[in-house]
């Protein structure tokens, strides 16, 4: 009999995320939606006046501190609604006004960059004096006129920001086709039982100790995206021609250099990043093996990379929740208070799969709100509580950044994101192996640090280099086809499984079409500088290095006060340079090392 998922008004409420807390009713949010629709024509007053004095300047950015976080929240409460049931109409219609007025809001603000960059550095600095109250902007001066060679004429902001909605319709799309439309024929059990596949359970069969669902469920959800393979292609050509499009108008020289500009990141640490990954893909090679050898297979597939080593434990949220707290201890109690409340009381986490709830996890604050937690949380194993795990090293990274920062500097980059959340997996990962629940225990932890590090430091380094491929292809004016795309993503998953897995080369070629990461303009290479830097910065914490709690607390609360790099070199790593790297392959052939031990 197939195991259906709730509707999302079956839900219990303690399951689900305080949304109200944002807005009580959709009635208020429509309200906050007129109001601030009301208040567009008094950004556009400000058009060809920023320069003319300090007051005026600070007028215009105390008003965008004031309206651009009721902007985030607005389209905050409507995305949120949006992604735990994308069948519903009136959610989805919720998204696409916000995204209309987040597009005007943009419209209306586009001038202001291209007016401040006609000032010279002097009178900023003589404007600063003038009025005291712009000291508090220093570092937002200092990297706009960083980025001034492609801030372009107030009129192509305008028009670029405008354009923003109809740019962003290929990530609409792929949401709506990977999540309400897409259907994936029910698996089976070895004892014939068919089981519904969604988005919300694929994880969780995927990590089944029953072979026959595990390779029927894989096929089943790899089949859903093979059926439409030329439709998600051109979707992810759409989104990649957008992106050229972009760093071309804004006058870079690639869209990598663009993606990594905002944060002023060099393209040196990205290739230093892959480079690492691919310099030690040998670790992989011998941990298939090893897990080959466990499993009793003479060859492994793709559908067997999660199967269980020994019996996992099942993990109730609450006992999750416990563990996670007791794994964070190191950083004080008011850390850990703080975490205990958000993922009970407080409600910063959706808990569960329903219907129409779209895959993945995430982590999503803004301003002013809580630190939202999105998941499908499943008890069997540690994966979810992994999950978990790292998505609140993301909400306390935006709570303590929202807590200690204005506005200005609320919002810390992707680049810095990835670091506190693998920071978070490590901590709570030691702390379990430190528990003593036997051999079964140990090799679930291991098993999931393993699953941890190979979505981050083998899956999103092939991605990364994929995408990289993609956006090259597009701008030597090459074409993105379905089977190019499957062939190029079968080549370099040939190389990271070696000879030890077996590759199904259709169903593996379409992976790409199962991340919806690549939508956020090269994301996935940041997993692996992530754990890098985390894993660094977790080994001075648990071994009790002087001031390392102080520094990495100091990180979370720099938010975008500084640049990634300089606040990573303040807690106490250099992304320059390989050691961080280093010290994650060395962390990962360590669970190489015990796992094999363990199952030998």
């Amino acid at each position: 009999m197939t195991k259906v998922l709730p509707r999302r008004e079956e839900v219990p409420v303690e399951h689900t995320w305080d949304l109200e807390s944002m807005y009580p009713t959709p009635e208020a949010w429509e309200e906050a939606y007129r109001q601030l629709e009301s208040e567009l024509p008094s950004l556009a007053s400000f058009r060809g006046r920023l320069t003319e004095s300090a007051h005026t300047l600070h007028a215009y950015l105390s008003l965008i501190d004031r309206l651009a976080p009721e902007m985030h929240k607005i389209y905050n409460y409507a995305d949120r609604r949006f992604d735990v049931d994308t069948t519903n109409q009136t959610n989805a219609a919720r998204v696409s006004r916000a995204q209309n007025l987040a597009a005007r809001f943009n419209a209306a603000t586009a001038f202001a960059q291209p007016e401040i960059l006609t000032l010279e550095p002097e009178t900023i600095r003589r404007f600063m004096a003038a009025e005291p109250k712009l000291r508090l902007y220093e570092h937002f001066f200092d990297n706009l006129m960083r980025m001034k060679p492609h801030v372009r004429s107030a009129e192509v902001e305008e028009v670029m920001a405008q354009a923003g909605e109809a740019l962003a319709t290929p990530a609409n799309v792929y949401t709506v086709l990977a999540n309400a439309d897409l259907k994936f024929a029910d698996a089976r059990t070895a004892k014939k039982k068919r089981v519904q596949v969604a988005q919300g359970n694929i994880d969780e069969l995927l990590s089944s100790p029953d072979r026959t669902l595990r390779k029927s469920a894989w096929e089943s959800y790899a089949d859903g995206f093979l059926g439409m393979k030329h439709t998600f292609a051109e979707v992810m050509a759409g989104k990649v021609k957008a992106t050229v499009l972009r760093a071309r108008v804004h006058r870079y020289p690639d869209a990598l250099t663009a993606a990594l500009a905002p944060s002023n990141i060099p393209t040196e640490v990205y290739h230093n990043v892959i480079d690492a990954c691919n310099r030690h893909i040998g670790i992989w090679h011998r941990y298939w093996d090893i897990r080959r050898r466990a499993l009793g297979l003479d060859k492994m597939e793709v559908c067997d990379i999660f199967a269980p080593l020994a019996k996992p434990p099942r993990v109730t949220y609450k006992q999750a929740v416990r563990w996670i707290v007791g794994g964070l201890r190191p950083l004080g109690m008011k850390y850990v208070n703080a975490v205990k409340r958000g993922l009970t009381t407080d409600r910063w986490v959706d808990i569960y799969p329903n219907q129409g709830k779209r895959d993945g996890a995430y982590s999503a604050g803004t301003y002013g709100t809580k630190p939202f937690i999105f998941m499908s949380y499943s008890e069997q194993g540690l994966g979810s509580l992994s999950t978990l795990a790292h998505e609140i090293g993301h909400s306390m990274h935006t709570l303590l950044t929202c807590q200690a920062q204005p506005f200005v500097y609320a919002e810390y980059s992707m680049f810095a994101a990835e670091v506190a959340s693998n920071f978070s997996q490590a901590l709570v990962r030691a702390h379990l192996l430190e528990l003593g629940r036997g051999r079964d225990f140990e090799i679930a932890v291991i098993q999931e640090a393993m699953d941890n590090f190979h979505r981050y430091l083998f899956l999103m380094p092939i991605n990364a280099q994929f995408e990289h491929w993609m956006h090259t292809t597009v701008e030597r004016g090459g074409a993105l086809t379905a089977d190019a795309m499957s062939a190029k993503l079968v080549e370099l998953f040939r190389n990271g499984y070696g000879d030890a897995v077996r590759l199904d080369e259709p169903r593996v070629g379409v992976t790409w079409m199962q991340f919806s990461h690549f939508f956020a303009d090269y994301y996935v290479w940041q997993y692996a500088s992530g754990i890098g830097a985390a894993n660094a910065l977790a080994d001075k914490v648990l071994k009790k290095a002087p001031g390392a709690v102080n520094r990495y607390l100091d990180f979370l609360k720099a938010g975008g006060s500084m640049y990634p790099l300089d606040a990573l070199k303040m807690a106490g790593v250099d992304m320059t340079q390989p050691e961080p790297m280093d010290c994650a392959f060395k962390v990962l052939e360590g669970f190489v090392d015990r796992l094999e031990k363990l199952v030998a």
